[in-house]
């Protein structure tokens, strides 16, 4: 059967963590039918290397028994990358895939599965951050702010405003992630494109955050669109807020 998606997103990558190899192989064989580059780990400890060479596209976690280490793995991976993480398991694993979602991952799926299901849930998940989304254009209007992607033009109240690189990227990754929260760390390795402590992220992040939330946000002590999440990172929120609709101010 011909895919309805190959095509659309050539070169993402795939991160595949399995025990079983035999599933893992499965997995890449569909995957590289559809023009994706599928890598496996076969443990956590080999997964947490490969995430801390490259980051992935996004990550597949199958539950093999006794999954006693994946539920906390997806914490692993989340603190070290912002890429959408789809986790799999059988009847009888609900409380794995439950801790699975709490603590990190964005989707589950039940197997036995088609090659179609698993693909359909691995590409929403990849439309969500802004890839294999066909005949969009890559423009947002959020109430006072507008971001074209494509053109890398950001303004407010239909002004333009001038962001840095750095600053851009900051606001693409938290775009394309809208509601998500990305840590510190994951936002670090995105936008500098090196690693480091979640300490030195945070402290590294703060004085681009706030230069970016000077020029976008329309109350500056209650920001709207770039929120702080505790002790872990950062959100994007795509909500208009109430001052949104009061209309520009008098100058």
């Amino acid at each position: 059967m011909e895919s309805r998606y190959k095509g659309i997103c050539p070169l993402i990558s795939i991160l595949i963590v399995s025990s079983d190899k035999e599933t893992a192989d499965r997995m890449a064989e569909v995957l590289r039918g559809e023009e994706m580059t599928p890598s496996t780990a076969s443990n956590r400890e080999e997964a947490l290397r490969q995430l801390d060479k490259e980051l992935p596209d996004a990550v597949v976690l199958n539950l093999d028994p006794p999954a006693g280490w994946q539920p906390e793995l997806c914490g692993q991976i989340r603190e070290r990358a912002i890429a959408p993480l789809l986790v799999v398991g059988k009847v009888g694993q609900e409380l794995a895939l439950a801790r699975s979602l709490d603590v990190g991952a964005d989707a589950h799926l039940f197997s036995p599965y088609t090659p179609q299901i698993f693909l359909s849930q691995l590409y929403a998940l990849l439309r969500r951050v802004g890839l294999a989304r066909p005949g969009v254009s890559g423009q947002f209007d959020i109430g006072t702010l507008a971001i074209d992607l494509f053109s890398r033009e950001v303004r407010v109240w239909g002004r333009p405003v001038e962001v840095t690189p750095i600053e851009f990227e900051l606001l693409r990754c938290l775009l394309n992630n809208s509601g998500r929260a990305l840590s510190y760390r994951s936002l670090v390795r995105q936008v500098h494109g090196y690693d480091c402590s979640s300490h030195e992220a945070r402290k590294l992040l703060k004085v681009h955050i706030h230069n970016l939330r000077q020029k976008i946000e329309p109350d500056l002590q209650k920001p709207a669109h770039v929120l702080n999440v505790r002790g872990f990172g950062y959100l994007f929120e795509r909500r208009r807020s109430r001052r949104d609709t009061l209309g520009e101010p008098i100058s």
